[in-house]
């Protein structure tokens, strides 16, 4: 498995959020559709793709720890409304151990723009069927970055992928213009930490028996299927997983943590047949190693 860290340079708004399970699905989708089998066994096998959510250049996310690890050096509580904003801390002050750096980092936009429901043969709004409705979307005005495991064998069509998933859209309304970005291959800053503590840089499932301990915020996904399936039964299974920036202790270090599920339906055809929508759910999280210089903040006993 290989490490890539990859800068990304947003040129539109984006419509879904870019978290890491969602850009693992989109990449499987186009694996799929260009009727490439790597994912077939998944659910089975050690994880060939590994895809973090997109965050801003040279920061991760503040980790979920209990206050008292954000005390300053000198003994001054951490300010809980203060650090509910600075919900950011740069890669270098994460890994060092200076939790108590973490930032306030302005980088997106949250804009509603109106959208009405059209009659696509008369490309009208059909008299009394005016029905204008608010979508939500993030407008990114600095630099992301993402990092990605790959094993070597598929990493350039993964590239590759991304590259085309930039140009083409992710996410929702894609087909609108939504979620175009650039992408650049850059040297990766995560540097070797003596620790058995990591964070999560996408939603993880805790189901591994490595993971001693865990500290984190709950985040339910309630996922869709695309395609064809979305003219049937669109909706997956609510999954609840444990949100971006949560820590683990590890009983031994790993490149990743966490694991994966199918979390597709059962979907009844015409004939009364029963047909199960496989559907891989990205429950790990590349493991980024952290600094806690008093780990008496953890409370384990």
């Amino acid at each position: 498995m290989e490490l890539l860290t990859l800068k990304i340079t947003p040129i539109s708004t984006f419509a879904t959020l870019p978290k890491g399970d969602t850009l693992f699905g989109q990449i499987v989708a186009y694996f799929f559709l260009n009727g490439d089998n790597s994912f077939e066994n998944y659910l089975n096998e050690k994880p060939k793709l590994i895809v973090s959510d997109m965050m801003p250049i040279n920061y991760v996310y503040r980790p979920t720890l209990p206050i008292k690890c954000f005390e300053n050096p000198n003994g001054n509580e951490a300010d809980k409304k203060l650090l509910r904003k600075q919900r950011f801390i740069s890669l270098e002050n994460l890994q060092n151990g200076n939790l108590h750096l973490c930032e306030k980092v302005d980088f997106v936009d949250e804009i509603v723009s109106i959208k009405n429901s059209i009659n696509r043969t008369t490309f009208t709004t059909d008299g009394n069927n005016f029905a204008p409705y608010g979508m939500r979307e993030s407008l990114f005005f600095k630099k992301l970055w993402m990092f990605v495991l790959v094993d070597t064998s598929i990493k350039n069509k993964v590239l590759e992928i991304i590259e085309d998933i930039g140009k083409f859209g992710f996410g929702k309304k894609a087909n609108l213009g939504k979620g175009n970005f650039d992408i650049e291959l850059i040297s990766t800053q995560i540097k070797s930490v003596d620790t058995n503590y990591f964070m999560s840089i996408s939603p993880i499932l805790q189901k591994d028996n490595n993971i001693e301990y865990s500290w984190y915020e709950p985040f339910t996904r309630f996922g869709k299927l695309g395609l064809h399936n979305a003219y049937t039964n669109a909706f997956k299974k609510p999954v609840l997983m444990a949100d971006s920036g949560a820590v683990v202790k590890l009983k031994e270090s790993k490149q990743f943590f966490g694991s994966c599920l199918d979390n597709g339906v059962d979907i009844v055809d015409d004939r009364g047949d029963t047909k199960r929508k496989v559907s891989h759910l990205q429950g790990y999280s590349i493991a980024i190693p952290i600094g806690i210089k008093d780990i008496s903040c953890l409370n384990i006993k």
